[in-house]
C-alpha cells in the first residue's frame, strides 16, 4: 500500500473519530461549519470550474434543503437524519427542474437565469406566510 493511501485511511479515521474525541461544542460547530463552506466551494467548482457555466443559484439548492430539513424535524417531529435526507431529496428534484430550464441558456444568460431563480426563492421564502 502506498504512503499516500495509508494517509488518506488515518485522515479518514480521525475525521470519524473527531466528533468522540473533542468536547467542546465550539469546535465542533467550527469544523461543521468549515465543511459545509468546503462542500459549497466544491459544487460551485464543479459547475464554474470544470464546465465554465458562472451559477449565481447555489443558495436556493442549500436553502431548500436546509428550509426542508427544519420543516420536517421542527413540524413532523422526525429524526434530523430524515430531515437532512428529505431535504437533499427535495432540493435534488427543484434542481432538476432548475437545471432543465437555465442548461439551455449559455455564457451570461445562464448566470443571470441562476441570479434570477435565487431572487425568485428569495422572494418566495421572505413572503411565505403559513
Amino acid at each position: 500500500m502506498e504512503k499516500k493511501h495509508i494517509a488518506y485511511i488515518v485522515l479518514g479515521l480521525l475525521a470519524v473519530a473527531f466528533p468522540f474525541l473533542v468536547t467542546s461544542d465550539y469546535y465542533l460547530h467550527l469544523v461543521i461549519i468549515a465543511l459545509m463552506w468546503v462542500i459549497i466551494g466544491s459544487a460551485w467548482n464543479l459547475l464554474a470550474g470544470y464546465t465554465g457555466q458562472v451559477s449565481f443559484g447555489h443558495a436556493i439548492f442549500f436553502g431548500i434543503g436546509a428550509y426542508t430539513a427544519g420543516i420536517f424535524v421542527t413540524k413532523l417531529e422526525i429524526s434530523a437524519w430524515w430531515g437532512m435526507a428529505f431535504g437533499g431529496i427535495f432540493a435534488m428534484l427543484i434542481g432538476l427542474f432548475v437545471g432543465w430550464v437555465c442548461f439551455r441558456l449559455r455564457g451570461p444568460y445562464f448566470a443571470l437565469a441562476t441570479l434570477a431563480g435565487g431572487e425568485i426563492f428569495r422572494l418566495i421564502a421572505t413572503n411565505w406566510e403559513s
